[in-house]
C-alpha cells in the first residue's frame, strides 16, 4: 500500500484528519507529522506516494516543504492545503511549485479529504506505471542496440572475410574482368550485364544473409534449377560421409550456383550432377553437365557471347575456390572445385 503523509502543525487538525480517514484506513496508509524536519527525515528513508502539507507552517513555508520534496522524491504527488487567509502566499505556492491540487480547509465531510487523496493516489499509480513502461522500453531499446551492434560486427566480419570474392563480383558488374566485353554488341552486353547482376545478388544471399547449413542452400538450388518438365534435371549428392563445415557452406553453395547457372544460361535442356567428395583435407565439388546431341542446344546463339560467359564463370569460380580443374568431352563439360577450411 502506498504511503500518504499529512503535514500540519496543529495537533487538533491532525486528530480531525485521523477521524475522517478512519473508515478508509484499509485503503489509505496515512502518516501524520507536525514538524517539517521530522517529515523530511521520514521522506529521506521511505517512499511516499502523496504528501499533503499546510501552506503556512511555522519555521518553514509550504513552498519550502514542496521544494524539498521535489529534490528528495520527485515522483511524490504534492497537495497543498490552506485556509483562505493569505492570498499572496497561496499564489506563490501555485506559481513556483509543482503541485497536484490545492484544497481548502476546513473539511466538513470525510470525502473532502478522502477524495483528493484517492485522486492523487490514482495519478501516482498511473505515473509509476508509465515510468515503469518507459524504463522497460529503454531496456528493450538497449537490448536492440546491443543486438544491432552484434549484427553489424558479424556483418563486418563477413565483409572482411569475403572481401576478395566481393571485389571479384564487383569486377563482374563493372565489366572489368575481361576486356572482351567491349567486343560484344549492345544486346549481348546488356544480356551479360543482367547475368552479372544475378551473380552478385546470389553472392549477397550466400554470404551476407546469415549462416546456413548446406542443406538449406541445396533446397534453394533445386527450386531454381531442377525443372524436369522442361528437361532440366539437377542432382546434388554429398558423398563425403559427413556434414559440410558450416563456414564452407556459402562458398560451396555459390560454386554450385555458378555451375548450375552456366547450364541454365547456355543450354536449352541439361542434365547436371553435383557431387561433393573429400580429397585429403580438402572438400571437392564435381560438376558434370550433359546436353542433347540433337535439336537446339544453345540458348545463346552468338558463339562470342557464349565464350565470354564461360570464361567469366571460370574466373569467378577460380577466385572462389582454392583451385579448379576443367574438363570436357563431347556433349558434356565438367569442373572440379576444391575448398579448404
Amino acid at each position: 500500500m502506498e504511503t500518504v503523509v499529512i503535514l500540519d502543525h496543529d495537533s487538533k487538525n491532525i486528530e480531525g484528519y485521523k477521524r475522517m480517514l478512519e473508515a478508509s484506513r484499509e485503503q489509505i496508509d496515512c502518516r501524520f507529522f507536525k514538524r517539517p524536519e521530522d517529515f523530511v527525515d521520514f521522506l529521506e528513508k521511505n517512499p511516499v506516494a502523496v504528501v499533503i502539507s499546510e501552506v503556512a507552517i511555522p519555521y518553514m513555508s509550504g513552498k519550502e516543504v514542496f521544494d524539498l520534496v521535489e529534490m528528495i522524491s520527485p515522483s511524490t504527488i504534492r497537495i497543498a492545503m490552506t485556509q483562505v487567509e493569505d492570498v499572496s502566499e497561496i499564489l506563490e505556492v501555485y506559481n513556483k511549485v509543482k503541485i497536484f491540487k490545492m484544497i481548502l480547509k476546513p473539511f466538513y465531510l470525510p470525502e473532502d479529504l478522502v477524495r483528493p487523496i484517492q485522486e492523487a493516489l490514482k495519478y501516482y499509480k498511473n505515473a509509476q506505471a508509465e515510468e515503469l513502461q518507459r524504463k522497460n522500453m529503454e531496456l528493450e531499446l538497449e537490448k536492440l542496440d546491443l543486438k544491432l551492434a552484434e549484427l553489424n560486427q558479424k556483418l563486418d566480419r563477413k565483409k572482411r572475410k569475403y572481401t576478395g570474392i566481393y571485389h571479384v563480383a564487383l569486377g563482374i558488374i563493372r565489366g572489368n574482368l575481361n576486356s572482351g566485353i567491349h567486343e560484344l554488341d549492345m544486346e549481348a552486353g546488356s544480356h551479360l550485364s543482367e547475368i552479372c547482376e544475378e551473380l552478385l545478388k546470389e553472392f549477397m544471399h550466400c554470404y551476407m544473409e546469415g549462416d546456413h547449413k548446406l542443406d538449406f542452400y541445396v533446397e534453394k538450388l533445386k527450386k531454381q534449377f531442377h525443372h524436369p518438365e522442361n528437361k532440366c534435371i539437377l542432382r546434388i549428392q554429398n558423398k563425403t560421409g559427413e556434414d559440410i563445415p558450416q563456414e564452407l557452406a556459402p562458398k560451396i553453395a555459390y560454386g554450385m550456383f555458378l555451375g548450375c547457372s552456366l547450364c541454365r544460361w547456355l543450354l536449352v535442356s541439361y542434365r547436371s550432377v553435383l557431387l561433393l567428395e573429400k580429397e585429403g583435407e580438402a572438400y571437392m565439388m564435381k560438376i558434370f553437365c550433359q546436353y542433347p546431341e540433337k535439336g537446339r542446344i544453345y540458348k545463346i546463339s552468338a558463339e562470342k557471347e557464349r565464350k565470354f560467359l564461360v570464361s567469366m564463370i571460370k574466373e569467378v569460380a577460380s577466385s572462389l575456390s582454392d583451385h579448379m580443374v576443367i574438363g570436357s568431352k563431347k556433349r558434356q563439360f565438367a569442373l572440379k572445385l576444391y575448398f579448404g577450411k
